[in-house]
């Protein structure tokens, strides 16, 4: 199963694709210089490994100041984003 993590610029998507090699190895990311995205093969079942990608890419969009990022998962599609203090909403 293929993960897909577009970011706002290219550069993000360096950033984060070296982040994610630590979480769950190089041989499973994907990231082209001047494409906005990073791609991780995931195995089927493998709910520890989508989550430590989650949990990545959440701690991620809050050291990069990165507002949020597109994501996909098999044939469904998400949208990341920091999280925000209730007290900040207003």
């Amino acid at each position: 199963m293929e993960m897909r993590i577009v970011v706002p610029e290219a550069a993000s998507a360096r950033a984060l694709a070296e982040r994610l090699s630590i979480v769950v190895g190089a041989e499973r990311i994907s990231c082209l210089d001047e494409r906005q995205e990073v791609d991780v093969r995931v195995d089927h079942g493998s709910d520890r490994a989508i989550l430590n990608v989650l949990d990545a890419v959440g701690r991620w969009l809050e050291q990069a100041s990165v507002g949020s990022a597109e994501m996909s998962l098999g044939d469904r599609s998400y949208r990341l984003a920091r999280w925000v203090p209730v007290e900040t909403w207003q």
